[in-house]
């Protein structure tokens, strides 16, 4: 073989492996160009679906109901554990608990309430 022929067949399989590493880079790209789009059109065909399926009013009554009923449970586990607390607290700490009123003997008014009018009708 000539030297020409051997640097031309030399340079030939560089183009070659060049065109290869290009073309591969090309499909990998296509690749993930057409992943990208079948994960938007999965994504559109979800949102069709969804918008096809339910009803926003429900939907909206559903969470209202929900809201409710955590409001609800969180008030009566509230007043639950102060009742249970109110009646724990003297027996541990021997004291009447933070809060609570004294309760006051009732009074004698000073003067007599004045007696009741007959109504006219």
């Amino acid at each position: 073989m000539n030297v020409e022929a051997v640097t031309a067949f030399r340079s030939s399989c560089r183009w070659r492996k060049l065109g290869d590493r290009m073309r591969r880079k090309e499909l990998a790209r296509r690749r993930e160009l057409v992943v990208r789009q079948l994960h938007a059109l999965a994504d559109d065909l979800e949102e069709l679906w969804k918008a096809a399926t339910r009803d926003p009013a429900a939907e909206q009554r559903k969470e209202r109901g929900w809201i409710l009923l955590t409001g609800v449970l969180g008030v009566a586990s509230t007043m639950a554990s102060r009742k249970a607390l109110a009646k724990l607290w003297p027996i541990l700490t021997g004291e009447p608990p933070p809060g609570a009123k004294e309760r006051m003997e009732p009074k004698e008014p000073r003067e007599p309430a004045p007696p009741p009018r007959d109504r006219v009708s």
